[in-house]
């Protein structure tokens, strides 16, 4: 008959379940901490290259204005100029000069606004990685205020550009005008832009009215451009301080 031996289970102490337990929680906590860390760096990587491309674009934004206020100051003296042309009644004595006016007051330069980086952050969710607040918030302003103040005054703008176009279109002799060859190829608009020769008055008497109502829509086209100036001033300023307060909290040249 034989005897069968049960091997010896040694029971473990209650010393060494805790110590079991405690290096699993510590393995556990600290690989919870770990991935947190790398979160964590992962995060202000993201942040710091995010910031780094909203500066540029800032900084492209900053050169728009310029370009579209230079536009701006350069289309208002050449409609105070057609207007005193109009209001004087020298449109006929001065027929190539209100010609060459009538054409070049025609469009503007409008605001290029750089917002591919904080769309891009909106769209992804990465925006709430900008941990100052106020920052945020600056950020969030600054493009309401073109998305909508000064996207409105460039529709109206537009509107007023295509009114002015229109009515001139009625009462003004496209003969006169160089041909687009002429215009593109030999700078005609710096040079020979009216078309040499006798021609007829440009208006006539009866034809006054006419003349009083173009008057009228450069008068309303010029409120516009005043009002959109103002508001590219205002934007200069907020961008100006906007990259300030980004390169201080950020320790950016």
């Amino acid at each position: 008959m034989e005897v069968h031996h049960h091997p010896h289970v040694e029971k473990k102490n209650f010393k060494e379940y805790f110590l079991e337990f405690l290096m699993i929680f510590l393995a556990v906590t600290m690989g919870f901490f770990a991935e947190n860390i790398r979160e964590y760096i992962s995060d202000r990587e993201r942040e710091h290259a995010n910031i780094n491309s909203l500066v540029k674009n800032l900084g492209a934004d900053s050169m728009a204005v310029e370009s579209s206020l230079q536009s701006i100051d350069n289309g208002k003296i050449r409609i105070d100029t057609l207007m005193q042309l109009i209001r004087s009644q020298k449109y006929n004595s001065e027929q190539e000069m209100f010609y060459r006016l009538a054409y070049q007051t025609r469009g503007f330069l409008e605001f290029g606004y750089s917002n591919v980086t904080f769309q891009q952050m909106q769209s992804s969710g990465s925006f709430g990685l900008i941990r100052n607040e106020g920052i945020r918030n600056d950020l969030v302003n600054y493009n309401n205020f073109i998305s909508t103040d000064i996207k409105e005054l460039e529709t109206r703008m537009f509107e007023t550009e295509k009114n002015q176009a229109d009515w001139q279109n009625n009462i003004l002799n496209d003969t006169f005008y160089p041909s687009v060859d002429s215009i593109i190829n030999h700078h005609a608009l710096k040079r020979h832009f009216f078309t040499p020769g006798n021609h007829t008055s440009v208006i006539s008497a009866e034809q006054s009215a006419q003349f009083l109502k173009l008057y009228n829509l450069l008068f309303e086209r010029n409120v516009i451009f005043n009002y959109y100036r103002l508001e590219l001033a205002k934007l200069k300023d907020e961008n100006k301080k906007l990259i300030a307060a980004i390169k201080k909290e950020y320790g950016l040249e």
